[in-house]
Parts: C-alpha cells; sequence; structure tokens
C-alpha cells in the first residue's frame, strides 16, 4: 500500500501495564468532572464526554460483523474474512486532537509530539500526530487517571466495527469514481496537497482544501456519527501485526502475541491518512509499525468498554441504534 515514510524514528519508554479492570461509563460524574451527554438529531447514538478536556465518545451497543476485504479489491493481509462479535464498546468521535493531548502534556503525563506542527495544522482543532504508539498509550494512561475510566486504544476488530458503520463495501461513500468523490468524504492526497509536496504524485483527482491535516469533523461522519474514520491520520490501535487473520479472535478483542503483556515488535495502525490515495482508504486495509515510530500522517483515537444494558422490565421500542 501507498503511504508516507515516518519523517524520524524516536524510541520512547518501555510500554505501560495493562489497563485496571473495566468499568462502566454511566456515571454522572467522575473525578471531579461532570459528563455531558447528547445523541445524534435521529436518536439513534448516544454521546458523551467525561470531562472537557477528554474526548468526545459515541457509543455502540455491539454486534456480530464480518471483517476484512469481502470485495476482493485488497491485500492477503486483509484476509481471510471472519465473523465478529463485539461487546457494548465506545469509540472516540474524532481523532484525538492537539488541544487534547495538550492537556496531557500540560499536566506532565505525555511527552511533545515528536513532530512540530506546521502553520496549517497548528489549531487545536487538528489531530495530534507525530505520536508513536508509546506515546498514544501514555495518553490512554493519562485518561484513566484524569476520569476514572478505563480508556484504551481499541481493537482493530473494534475500529472496523465502527468505521464500516454496517457496511460491507470497501468506503462509506459511493466508490464508482472513487477518485473523484473522495474529496467530498475524506482528507485524502489531493491537489491541494500535491500542490504543497508535488513529489506525492500519487494524488487522487479532486480538491478537500486541506494540503496536510485538516481539522476533526471538517467532513461528514459515517452512517454511525463517526468522523475521519477513513483519512486524515492513521490511528493506532492495540494489536499486534499478524500477515493475515488466520486465526484471529472472534469476540472483538485486541490480538496479541502469547504471553502475559502481549509484547510486539510492530502494532497495527488503520484508516489512511491526508497523504495516501483513495485505495489506502479503503475499509479493510491494514498497516503497522514499530512501536516507537510517527509520522506526519498517524494518530490515533480512543476506546471504552462499557457494560450491558440492563433488560426492560417491560418491553419498550427502541430507535435502531449501531
Amino acid at each position: 500500500m501507498t503511504r508516507l515514510l515516518p519523517l524520524a524514528l524516536l524510541v520512547l519508554t518501555p510500554m505501560l501495564a495493562a489497563p485496571p479492570a473495566v468499568l462502566a461509563a454511566d456515571d454522572a460524574s467522575t473525578a471531579a468532572c461532570t459528563t455531558i451527554r447528547s445523541r445524534s438529531a435521529d436518536r439513534r447514538i448516544g454521546y458523551f464526554r467525561h470531562c472537557p478536556d477528554t474526548p468526545e465518545m459515541a457509543s455502540f451497543r455491539g454486534g456480530r460483523y464480518a471483517m476484512g476485504d469481502s470485495i476482493g479489491s485488497g491485500q492477503p493481509y486483509e484476509r481471510p474474512v471472519h465473523e465478529v462479535t463485539v461487546a457494548p464498546f465506545a469509540i472516540g468521535r474524532h481523532e484525538v486532537t492537539r488541544g487534547e493531548y495538550q492537556a496531557c502534556v500540560d499536566a506532565g503525563s505525555c511527552s511533545e509530539p515528536s513532530l512540530p506542527p506546521t502553520a496549517s495544522e497548528a489549531g487545536a482543532r487538528h489531530p495530534v500526530v507525530g505520536v508513536s504508539w508509546t506515546q498514544a498509550k501514555a495518553y490512554v494512561a493519562w485518561l484513566r487517571t484524569r476520569t476514572g475510566r478505563a480508556y484504551r486504544l481499541p481493537s482493530e476488530a473494534e475500529w472496523e466495527y465502527a468505521a464500516r458503520a454496517g457496511t460491507t463495501a470497501s468506503y462509506n461513500w459511493n466508490w464508482g469514481q472513487v477518485d473523484k468523490v473522495t474529496c467530498g468524504h475524506a482528507n485524502a492526497l489531493d491537489q491541494s496537497a500535491k500542490a504543497r509536496h508535488p513529489e506525492l504524485y500519487w494524488a487522487i483527482d479532486c480538491d478537500d482544501r486541506f494540503s496536510q491535516t485538516a481539522p476533526v469533523g471538517s467532513f461528514p461522519p459515517n452512517a454511525w456519527g463517526v468522523h475521519d474514520m477513513q483519512g486524515n491520520a492513521w490511528e493506532w490501535v492495540e494489536d499486534c501485526w499478524h500477515p493475515d487473520f488466520t486465526g484471529a479472535p472472534t469476540d472483538g478483542r485486541a490480538w496479541l502475541e502469547p504471553g502475559s503483556d502481549g509484547t510486539c515488535t510492530k502494532r497495527v495502525n488503520r484508516g489512511g491518512g491526508w497523504g495516501n490515495g483513495s485505495s489506502s482508504l479503503r475499509l479493510s486495509n491494514r498497516d503497522a509499525d514499530p512501536l516507537g515510530n510517527f509520522s506526519d500522517g498517524l494518530g490515533f483515537r480512543v476506546a471504552l468498554s462499557l457494560a450491558k444494558p440492563k433488560p426492560a422490565a417491560t418491553a419498550v421500542a427502541a430507535p435502531t441504534a449501531p
């Protein structure tokens, strides 16, 4: 696949310890913050934010889906297609922003991104990039302390479940003329980026107006209300890299190496970024990097396990939810 090479490499501190036992995310307040809740306009999707400086989350009841390349346009490492059952969880409505990450830096719990932002990317609403997997893990550790909740990186299966939003296609938009319509849906390597980086010859034939990252939420969400799952920045997930899905877990958990701490040399990232053509933005596309790597097109979003909903005493019709 085509992706930008990291501009530099950095080896940071060892992996953090595993998170504590999963806690429910439905109390009214936590760690001196008041949880703010909202719903999508059609009431199908619930959003919450535990603290003013922490990410807004989209909550899902979970379910079963077919993970991997069912279209046949991908690579061997995107197959075999396999059914996965995902438990209730929440995932960041957006990629972690520079402003959200800076709160962790200011608290002394995170190190600065290894690449300074360009002038066009310096805003607090741009996704934080230039962070390694190890730095992403430090951020979720700070979130656990800040909120009292068991925040973590999403598993690869959870990530694809949220990104697909019920579709089995390669994209969440009409892909008959994908190189012409992508710019209305995702931040990819377009004509604006090519003008700034003429050496990136694989630019697609449309213009999304962003030469590198875009502020999160600049493009429409997918059908489940989550933004930028395709494009803008690649996103670290928890899983170790495996050459294909043979033997992958079917319960939605992260696929780690044997051993108590899940140590591995490369971690998966998903979603494609601003420096990639449309083929890299396919929903089943995968990549991986050593956990100390970083680049100007690599960030992350966070996840949180949720308690299973209690059965209602009386059957009540409810809107369809993801």
